[in-house]
């Protein structure tokens, strides 16, 4: 389970046409997380997920981990990620992905509104922004 994007679909069932914005904080009190790290660089570019999931390393970390998280229920037409979250634990830390014992997770949060959309450095050619 992934708490963000069950907290996105959420919101776009319950306010559909609505573009909203929401950044927090939570933690993952029980359950162990699937996290991903970037090696160095890629010595290719990354064009397509593909080879972006292929070239990240995926690790199973404990918790409690706490996480900082942005998301949008749609892409104003600025080529954002809808949802993106990084997080750290005791000696562990990286870009979370989901829970891995959605029967025992437990998680606590503290979520925001956001007034506003900016975009900064839109990524030149469109489409896929990476990870």
């Amino acid at each position: 389970t992934n708490l963000i994007t069950s907290m996105r679909q959420a919101l776009l069932e319950g306010f559909p046409g609505l573009n909203i914005g929401l950044g927090g904080v939570f933690q993952i009190n029980k359950s162990s997380a699937k996290i991903h790290i970037m090696p160095d660089f890629s010595s290719t570019p990354l064009t397509a997920e593909e080879a972006a999931t292929k070239w990240l390393k995926y690790y199973s970390m404990p918790s409690p981990m706490t996480m900082l998280s942005v998301m949008v229920t749609n892409d104003p037409g600025l080529d954002l990620k809808v949802e993106h979250t990084h997080g750290w634990g005791e000696g562990c830390g990286g870009h979370y992905h989901t829970d891995e014992e959605p029967g025992t997770v437990e998680y606590w949060g503290y979520f925001n509104l956001a007034e506003e959309c900016v975009r900064l450095d839109r990524p030149t050619g469109g489409g896929w922004t990476g990870v």
